[in-house]
């Protein structure tokens, strides 16, 4: 009997007897609209209908006294909008901008729509200073909503909706792990260790984005599906086998008014590389005609560090994480079809670098009373900043390490991210205006987002936001040199949206 079987047998002969049952959960319809016209299709798609999602979720706690078992189960169904019907005609060989044409014959709702047991673990304690939780859970580690370096433990689904999704716990994959947790009280903290012993699923490791062509494919790549065109995840690669146990431990204290944190974590490298045909990482069988898909696995050794400086009236968090081993593609003059100074779609094909990687996060969080009381607010406005850097130890310009494969555009030795968030509130918290945004200080563009959420009573939700992005360059199919010019907010040009979700929760 599997795990999953064992558990839901002992929920429901439970539930007889617990002392406590709880129900809750959302439905929720989110709805979003083409801001421009993606240079994909032939079609004008400017103010389409990008997605109709609708999605159930619940959540099921039973309480038994000694143990706590929890179930949370997701569900979600699009509608195939003619946006949707647009890019399915260039994937099915229909009119086409740029060559993308996948011709798989496959309907794009089969990669949006999904219904599974996201979650199920129980909880008990052994004595007074240990807490474990067994099952498929979700943990975070670090001090950061958006370029994680410590919260590495698991991937994150943004097939269906890129990093826009502000409640992470939404994207991120949960684990099949054992969570426990021990205090020490005598040293003023307590002891995290997690196993993960390697029983989930393929699909469950590492970030996964847009590679089969839809609305979150990276421009000018709507329409082309990688999986169609002799690629393949290959989560068996000695590298970076599924199968593998990972894990970690986190010490959590407090100390002189500061709360602190160091830790280990053997993990997968988050987002996948490419292990080339042409070109096979350390002998490795290929198992796509073009390529492989992998993580190889990494160690992650993280410190936090936050605390209230009373001189700015101000909360201050700093997090570093050691990645050993993180992952890169290489190569742009690699001679697969290559000119110096003009690509034509596959650079990084050299094959897989790895470099040791410090990621830092410098986050201030502050409230504003000036700016609530010129705009009217109910209280202090909630200011964050936040910098991220990316740092390449041992970096040399001539390995030509590549943002992205199929972008020609060299990786840096540092690369700078600062975003930012400001905050308000009115009619006692029932409306909140928001403003994020962010900046990329080595490649060029950003992003902005104002947003507004309503409460309804206890049970309804209504969320208003426009995603808009800004590049430095992006990439023109009619001149594959602009390949050069392209990082991370170029693979976004004409996808700005807006963004509408209504829930009902219970």
């Amino acid at each position: 009997m599997t795990g999953l079987a064992v558990l839901a047998s002992a929920l429901l002969s439970a539930s007889a007897y617990a002392e406590g049952i709880k129900v809750d959960g959302y439905i929720r319809e989110g709805v979003s609209i083409n801001l421009q016209d993606p240079i994909e299709t032939a079609t004008n798609d400017q103010y389409k209908v990008s997605m109709a999602r609708s999605t159930a979720r619940i959540n099921l706690e039973a309480d038994t006294g000694p143990v706590v078992f929890s179930v949370k189960a997701r569900a979600s169904r699009e509608i195939r909008t003619s946006y949707l019907k647009d890019l399915e005609a260039i994937r099915f060989g229909g009119p086409t901008v740029g060559g993308a044409n996948a011709g798989d014959g496959n309907s794009l709702g089969k990669a949006y729509n999904e219904a599974e047991l996201r979650e199920w673990y129980a909880d008990f304690s052994l004595g007074e200073r240990i807490k474990a939780r067994i099952g498929k859970q979700q943990v975070a580690w670090g001090e950061t909503d958006f370029f994680a370096g410590n919260d590495l433990i698991h991937g994150f689904d943004y097939s269906w909706r890129s990093f826009l999704e502000s409640a992470n716990e939404e994207l991120r994959k949960p684990l099949i792990m054992a969570n426990i947790n021990i205090a020490v009280p005598e040293a003023g903290g307590s002891l995290q260790v997690l196993v993960r012993p390697g029983l989930d699923r393929r699909k469950d490791i590492g970030n996964t984005y847009d590679l089969f062509g839809g609305r979150w494919a990276n421009q000018p790549n709507k329409g082309l599906d990688f999986f169609a065109n002799g690629f393949k995840y290959n989560l068996d690669n000695p590298e970076g086998n599924y199968k593998k146990t990972t894990g970690g431990v986190r010490w959590n204290g407090l100390s002189g008014g500061l709360n602190y944190s160091v830790s280990y974590l053997k993990t997968f490298n988050p987002d996948p590389v490419i292990n080339p045909a042409f070109a096979p990482w350390k002998g490795a069988a290929i198992q796509g005609g073009l390529g492989d898909l992998i993580y190889p696995t990494v160690d992650v050794f993280g410190a936090t560090i936050s605390g209230y400086a009373p001189v700015v009236d101000a909360v201050f968090s700093t997090e570093m994480a050691y990645i050993k081993h993180y992952a890169f593609n290489y190569g742009y003059d690699n001679g697969y079809g290559f000119l110096s100074g003009s690509t034509s779609g596959t650079a990084g094909f050299s094959g897989i670098t790895q470099k040791n990687v410090i990621r830092t996060t410098v986050r201030m969080d502050k409230n504003l009373a000036g700016v609530s009381q010129l705009l009217g607010a109910e209280k202090p406005a909630f200011f964050s900043v936040q910098v991220f850097d990316t740092w390449i130890q041992n970096y040399k310009s001539s390995e030509q390490i590549v943002n992205l494969v199929g972008f020609g555009q060299a990786r840096k030795e540092h690369s700078t991210i600062v975003t930012g968030i400001l905050g308000l509130s009115y009619n006692n918290g029932k409306i909140k205006p928001e403003l994020v945004g962010g900046v990329d200080a080595t490649y060029g563009g950003g992003f902005i987002v104002p947003s507004v959420s309503f409460e309804f009573g206890n049970n309804w939700r209504l969320k208003t936001e426009m995603d808009l992005f800004w590049n430095n360059g992006s990439r023109n199919p009619g001149n594959s040199a602009t390949e050069r010019d392209t990082a991370l907010f170029g693979y976004f040009n004409k996808n700005s949206q807006l963004y509408t979700s209504l829930t009902y929760q219970f």
